[in-house]
This record gives structure tokens, C-alpha cells and sequence, in this order.
């Protein structure tokens, strides 16, 4: 539980703290209490809003005035369940541009009879850690076209580590000559932090953590302790699809496209030449089964 880790590292400002989801469709919020003993978060408050066209284009802010007002009221929802407003926040982020992927660096001890320490395994991790940043940066000028895209790391987890083809939890004190890393890091676009980081001070609030929704849904299941989990994940939004792959209880990946409910709803309002609005509607009525069976079929 990192995140808990830091609002308990935060002296004098309470133990309440909001998540906000920035999704293309729905703004979602949720307060909650920190459990200073058991690290743990119970939720107090929820709050929801739909999102208007023009404010989000596939997860990613496109007018943070509009997207503010909506913040705004689906915390005032949260707020009136909780009875308090926090002045913390932990953001998702989501996008076809926030990359996250697992990288593995074999490194090999030219003394495998001593013990590893701690700057022995922080000069490993450092490895690993520009070979990522370098393959997400080359991805990313391919896929915009940009020679130079600043990118920042928002999310990072140790998968796997092997010392001679053995697998441990922690290599600290551990002898052996091959040593393999897999750290899982998740970037995302600076244009894309700065949206996020000027709603909260717009929100008036002090930002925490900005997390890869993908991955923020993987960990949520408790996943660092069991070994032997492994899933594939698939959050299916207003404008993006987020899928994330959890292997042996470390995430390996996670990838969002730019598809979703809205592409649904485009087409009903193209084929049947009704507005964006009434093709929404239906939509839903459609899913719910509370359509004509005429026009039940003409939907489907």
C-alpha cells in the first residue's frame, strides 16, 4: 500500500484524501479515510458526473476549464456523503500515450561469492530503469512522429528478480553471478501531467500521486502478495479501453487504445441519423433491454 505510505508521511492535514478518475465520459470521485494502524482506506464519500463532448478526446484533457466544473460537482456529490471535503487528491491518468511496459536487464557479478547490498542493487535498478525510459521514448516518437516527446515516470513495480535462474522476493543478501530485474514502469506524455496538475490546483488541492488507471486497477487487487495470480485486466471507458497483464503476481504490462463507449454511440447516431444525445440514450435503453423489439434490432 505505497499510497498510504505517503498520506501517512504527511503531517497535519488529516487522514482523508479524494481519488479522481478524469474519465472521458464520467468524472468518478471518492473519498476516503486512511486507517493509520492498518494502512488501509475505507471509502466515506462517492461522487458522479458526466462529462461534456468537447472537455476529454480519448482519456486525455482537452479543456480543463470544462473538465474542472465537472470535477467540481461530482465532488460536491461525494462531499455531501462524506460530511467533509479533503484537501488531498490522487489523480488517474489514461491515454493512448501513457505507456507502461516491463523491462528485464540481465546483469552479471564479476564477484558472485559476495553478498548483495543495497548500492549494488541501486546501480541494477538504475540500468534497468534508462533502458526503459529510452525504449518508451523511441515507441513514442514513432507512434506522434515527434523526434523529442518529454515523458515522465508515474508508476514503477519490481516483477520479477532471478539470481542464477532462482527466483526471490528480495535480493538483498542473496550470492550468485547472474542477476535478472524486471521492473514494470509506466510514463505518460508532461502535456498530459500538466492538465492534471493544474485541475488540482485549480481544485485547491495538493496533488499526491498521479497513477496509470491500468495499473492502479491491478494493485488494487492485492496482487504483491500472491505469486501465483495472474490475469488479464480490461477496463472499458467513455473514450479509451485499458488493459493491463498481471503474470505470477507482478503486473507485466499494460496497453489503452483509443475505443470505447463513445465509438458505440457514433455509429447507432450515424446508421440511424439521430444526434449524438438520443443515440447515447438509446444506447443505454438498449443494454438495459428497454427498447421496442423493433428497435432492438435495429440497434443491434
Amino acid at each position: 500500500m505505497g499510497i498510504f505510505s505517503k498520506l501517512l508521511g504527511i503531517k497535519s492535514r488529516g487522514i482523508h484524501a479524494l481519488a479522481l478518475d478524469v474519465g472521458t465520459a464520467f468524472i468518478k470521485a471518492l473519498i476516503f479515510s486512511i486507517d493509520l494502524k492498518e494502512q488501509k482506506g475505507e471509502v466515506v464519500g462517492v461522487g458522479r458526473q458526466r462529462q461534456k463532448l468537447g472537455d476529454m478526446d480519448a482519456g486525455a484533457v482537452t479543456d480543463i476549464a470544462g473538465v474542472v466544473a465537472s470535477c467540481e460537482k461530482a465532488i460536491r456529490e461525494a462531499e455531501k456523503q462524506a460530511k467533509l471535503r479533503p484537501d488531498q487528491v490522487i489523480l488517474g491518468i489514461a491515454g493512448e500515450l501513457v505507456k507502461g511496459t516491463t523491462t528485464t536487464v540481465h546483469y552479471e557479478r564479476t564477484k558472485p561469492q559476495i553478498k548483495i547490498d543495497l548500492s549494488e542493487l541501486k546501480s541494477i535498478i538504475q540500468k534497468v530503469q534508462w533502458k526503459a525510459f529510452d525504449n518508451v521514448r523511441k515507441q513514442l516518437a514513432y507512434e506522434t512522429g515527434q523526434k523529442e516527446i518529454d515523458i515522465k515516470l508515474i508508476n514503477a513495480a519490481i516483477v520479477d528478480v532471478k539470481i542464477d535462474g532462482y527466483r526471490v522476493t528480495n535480493p538483498l543478501g542473496f550470492q550468485g553471478k547472474d542477476v535478472s530485474i524486471s521492473i514494470f514502469n509506466a510514463y505518460a506524455p508532461l502535456v498530459h501531467l500538466g492538465a492534471l496538475q493544474t485541475i488540482a490546483e485549480e481544485l485547491d488541492m495538493d496533488l499526491l500521486s498521479i497513477a496509470a488507471e491500468p495499473y492502479a486497477v491491478a494493485r488494487c487487487m492485492g496482487i504483491e502478495d500472491a505469486l501465483e495470480f495472474s490475469a488479464i485486466f480490461i477496463d472499458i471507458g467513455g473514450g479509451t479501453s485499458d488493459i493491463a497483464v498481471v503474470r505470477n503476481g507482478g503486473i507485466e504490462g499494460c496497453k489503452m487504445f483509443a475505443l470505447g463507449g463513445r465509438a458505440f454511440t457514433k455509429r447507432v447516431s450515424n446508421e440511424l441519423g439521430i444526434s449524438f444525445a438520443e443515440a447515447e440514450e438509446l444506447k443505454i435503453k438498449y443494454s438495459n433491454d428497454l427498447l421496442p423489439t423493433d428497435v432492438m434490432v435495429k440497434v443491434k
